[in-house]
């Protein structure tokens, strides 16, 4: 086989239906862009997860008697509680913060982002609590023992703000999937089409080839080849949609998020990373699409 006949032929092809190879290509880019993205969101919402994992903590708020009157875990009823947490499994630390302590710390966090917030609240309005760091915070069942005791006013749990955050994300990976898959059955269709009108409009040459002794993948070659570089074309467009969306786009609609670390960032080596597999998954399936379709086609 010649390589340089296929890919002139493949070139001419694609130049001949220019219509629909120009669809081709435009629903290629849609779809391996959506299906990258999909990717790249399933990689932010695992490293969002990360984020949260590293300060979530869980706060188990002491009634008033120990808030009052306690200020260092030194009374029988806090001992108790930290006692049960202490050296649990799953519990990586635990840390009493008396009244006090507690209104300090809010303070330090409120001050500059709420004033108006600090000066409105009294300093005995806090509870003390016990602070807990456990070794998987999704995983509540250390938390069990000390659940229904009188001691425990409330525990405040943070992963909920954690499975807030990732479920978005999860939401926007599913719909980005769904619509990937949308756009890749039209691909289908329109490589099926491409290539049976290709071979419909040379079926005479075909033949003549076909007579003097070229092999059949020496005839269809062409035609896969057709869809190939159309599916190439759509990918590195998708390239550059993503790299652009994310430079003008993506990086200033959420910049703010990831300064606070309220969610990762998607950075520019995730591209590199994703991009090049789903443009390799997109043209053999490309070419495998337009090879089923001639076949299908030439039977008939």
């Amino acid at each position: 086989m010649t390589l340089g006949f296929v890919l002139r032929e493949a070139l001419r092809g694609l130049g001949r239906n220019i219509t629909m190879s120009i669809a081709l290509i435009i629903t290629t880019a849609i779809s391996l862009a959506l299906l990258a993205t999909g990717f790249l969101v399933t990689q932010m919402t695992e490293d969002t997860k990360g984020i949260y994992l590293d300060r979530v903590e869980v706060m188990i708020q002491l009634d008033e008697d120990i808030s009052a009157n306690d200020s260092d875990c030194s009374s029988e009823a806090c001992v108790e509680v930290k006692g049960l947490l202490d050296g649990a499994d799953g519990v990586e630390s635990v840390i009493f913060r008396s009244r006090e302590q507690s209104f300090e710390r809010f303070v330090e966090v409120f001050e500059h982002t709420d004033p108006q917030l600090v000066a409105e609240t009294s300093p005995d309005a806090l509870p003390a609590a016990l602070h807990v760091r456990l070794s998987d915070p999704l995983d509540q069942r250390p938390l069990e023992p000390v659940r229904d005791l009188e001691q425990v006013d409330t525990i405040v749990d943070q992963v909920d703000d954690l499975r807030g955050a990732t479920d978005n994300l999860d939401a926007v990976r599913n719909a980005t999937f769904l619509l990937a898959a949308v756009q890749a059955v039209a691909a289908v269709f329109l490589i099926a089409n491409m290539v049976q009108i290709a071979a419909f409009a040379r079926r005479e040459e075909i033949s003549i080839m076909r007579m003097v002794g070229a092999s059949r993948w020496y005839t269809e070659a062409p035609f896969v080849l057709e869809a190939v570089l159309a599916t190439l074309i759509g990918a590195v467009l998708a390239a550059a949609g993503l790299f652009l969306g994310k430079e003008f786009v993506i990086d200033k609609a959420l910049g703010g998020l990831y300064d606070s670390q309220l969610i990762a960032p998607l950075t520019t080596g995730s591209i590199w990373l994703v991009m090049p597999l789903v443009a390799v998954a997109g043209i053999l399936f490309a070419g495998l699409t337009a090879q089923v379709a001639l076949r299908s086609y030439v039977r008939k």
